[in-house]
């Protein structure tokens, strides 16, 4: 069974639920001894989830329920023992994890480039995306595309320095769309790019929407073939527990690197690791 938990907005809401659910894991874990909670951000959660639904189904007694956070809040979270499993698409965790945590790397999360249904371009080159982060690029055309001034949607903090780390610094000068409000950065970058013609976004791969199309580099898509040496926009999957992991965490885990479990990361398009 899986139990999602959204972000509710009032703060005294959010207690509320959180000492509810804590309740009923205490509860739980007395009597199946597999009641786990996984806290992570929106670029972590769902392939959490969907490795939980398939391991559910083959184990009846294993249960979990998500918590999504923002950015490494699950973490730390998970390190310091406060939830039993903690993820987060993050590079160079393993050597940087909290005090008290265990990283386990089970895939890597490929981050693509995503534009408008509507706009003719469906390639950029390594230096084309160069001009286009640095402002030197502003404008579709000069990349082959329509008449349509570039907006760049940035709202995943870990995705986007993960490409500017690798390309070239973001341009303070660069036109930037951004929501009136808080949002959740993965739906509302789809949401986002599908409104605006000119939008250009970075998205995990596996989570982008039928609304929009996404683009090559240089020709090329990330999968199993052109990892890491043709297309190199990665981060780590890391799944984050307080020590290394034993009993039914140690299992959860253990699925991931099963055929079954493969399939699920190859599903969503991430990359599978030994």
């Amino acid at each position: 069974m899986i139990i999602h938990k959204k972000p509710v907005i009032k703060r005294m809401m959010q207690l509320l639920s959180s000492a509810i659910a804590l309740v009923c894991i205490s509860a739980g874990s007395a009597i199946a001894g597999n009641m786990l909670t996984l806290a992570g951000d929106p670029c972590s959660v769902p392939l959490a989830q969907k490795l939980a639904e398939a391991y559910s189904n083959k184990n009846k007694a294993f249960k979990i329920e998500l918590q999504t956070f923002g950015c490494t809040q699950g973490v730390y979270k998970a390190s310091s023992g406060k939830v039993d499993i903690g993820v987060s698409t993050q590079n160079g965790l393993s050597s940087n994890t909290p005090k008290g945590g265990y990283n386990t790397v089970i895939a890597k999360s490929p981050i693509i480039l995503i534009a408008h249904q509507s706009n003719p371009v469906d390639n950029l080159s390594y230096e084309q995306l160069q001009g286009i982060m640095s402002g030197d690029i502003r404008n579709w055309k000069e990349v082959g595309g329509k008449d349509m001034e570039i907006g760049n949607v940035m709202l995943q903090p870990c995705v986007r320095n993960t490409m500017t780390k690798q390309v070239v610094p973001v341009s303070k000068d660069i036109v930037r769309l951004k929501p009136g409000k808080k949002v959740n950065p993965v739906t509302h970058t789809n949401v986002m790019v599908a409104s605006n013609k000119g939008a250009i976004g970075q998205q995990i791969y596996g989570y982008e929407s039928e609304d929009v199309k996404v683009l090559t580099i240089d020709g090329v898509l990330p999968d199993e073939n052109t990892f890491p040496t043709q297309y190199g926009f990665y981060q780590d999957y890391n799944i984050i527990t307080h020590g290394e992991p034993t009993g039914a965490i140690k299992d959860y885990i253990n699925f991931a690197y099963t055929d079954e479990g493969k399939s699920i990361i190859k599903a969503m398009h991430h990359i599978p690791v030994n």
